[in-house]
């Protein structure tokens, strides 16, 4: 579904915005049960809780997530998720909405991307809509192009579309005769469409090349911002540099438990009730952190090769591009793949983990009259 690709793309940007780079966010606020943001924020905007309510006016990117979630006020950018959502904003750029019951009654000045398993749109988007789910309702107005993907598609007679409609062929459409005349359909890939439609979905050597180029140029712009705006790869190389295999087993020993402990902490503290604050934070980062870690197994790999192999001078501008490109052509061989991975997740949790440990205290001096008698 071309929507859940999108937010799926649209969910890395929020994660690693999110763990990355906390300074942007000037007003970060956590509801609780049933609390109401209100007033102006010249600035992002997180809020999070059970039954989150927000009519506050956001001059920047509004994250409203809970359970049941009704998002009011206005805002540039929206991304918006839950169980029952409903959207009756003003949105003066682009709209990101997902849940279970999801209805879409406010206005969005240009695209709205909206998946559930029950979505309406019953607002004015000014530009283009796509629209997953089980049903899809238009009873608005759409200024573009709008793409749907559901087994059920109602489009009442008062709702106004002024580009094309594209929908599935499997669907199940109502929709005015006009409408549909000018409608244009698209296939399903399902599983049970045979052995010929497994073949057509199977990526093809190009496609698998342009995702390894894009996969190694978004870690690398990870690894740069960084190097550039922290003294992170400093910190890491005099820690491991020279040093024994002993202290990457113990950093991989440390990601191992933190790869099962920290989920299972997460839950526990949303459980309990009173730590949804640090459950969200800690699952965010923690999901960050497995999604740069080839970053750190490519640094060693990177300088492993510069330094040892070239005998170079260390240059971690050179050594993060050559040990992520190695890194990409790893995870690309048959075998050699998974064992790669399999390395890269703990030992990049592991060197986060003791990056924040406390540094151990180096004994006092004794004065000079004592270390002589």
């Amino acid at each position: 579904m071309h929507t859940r690709k999108v937010l799926a793309c649209l969910l890395l940007v929020l994660i690693l915005s999110l763990s990355l780079a906390p300074a942007a966010f000037a007003d970060v606020v956590f509801a609780g049960e049933d609390e109401t943001l209100t007033g102006e924020y010249d600035s992002t905007v997180l809020l999070a809780g059970s039954n989150p309510t927000s009519t506050a006016n956001v001059k920047g990117i509004l994250f409203e997530a809970g359970n049941t979630v009704s998002a009011g006020g206005s805002s540039e950018y929206a991304f918006v998720a839950g169980n029952m959502v409903t959207y009756s904003g003003a949105n003066s750029a682009d709209a990101f909405v997902a849940g279970n019951s999801v209805s879409f009654l406010g206005s969005c000045a240009r695209d709205l991307c909206i998946v559930g398993n029950a979505v309406e749109i019953r607002g004015t988007v000014g530009r283009d809509v796509a629209a997953g789910g089980s049903s899809v309702v238009i009873d608005g107005e759409v200024g573009g192009n709008v793409l749907l993907t559901a087994e059920e598609i109602v489009i009442t007679d008062t709702a106004k579309i002024g580009g094309s409609l594209r929908y599935n062929s499997s669907a199940k459409i109502t929709a005015p005769a006009e409408l549909l005349k000018s409608a244009a359909t698209y296939e399903d890939k399902s599983a049970d469409s045979g052995e010929s439609a497994a073949q057509e979905s199977a990526p093809s050597p190009l496609s698998k090349l342009k995702s390894k180029v894009f996969g190694f140029v978004g870690l690398l712009l990870i690894a740069y911002f960084l190097l550039w705006l922290t003294p992170l790869w400093e910190r890491i190389d005099a820690r491991y540099a020279g040093k024994s295999f002993g202290s990457y087993a113990a950093a991989f020993g440390i990601g191992f438990a933190v790869l099962a402990a920290a989920p299972l902490a997460s839950i526990i503290l949303m459980i309990t009730g009173f730590g949804l604050r640090p459950a969200f934070v800690l699952l965010l980062v923690y999901i960050a952190a497995l999604l740069v870690s080839p970053v750190f197994l490519g640094f060693f790999l990177g300088s492993l090769l510069w330094r040892r192999a070239l005998k170079k001078q260390a240059n971690f501008w050179a050594e993060l591009a050559i040990g992520l490109a190695l890194w990409c052509i790893l995870t690309a061989l048959p075998y050699v793949a998974g064992v790669t991975r399999l390395v890269s997740a703990p030992l990049g949790l592991g060197v986060c983990a003791r990056l924040f440990g406390k540094k151990r205290s180096a004994a006092p001096a004794l004065p000079e009259t004592a270390a002589n008698t």
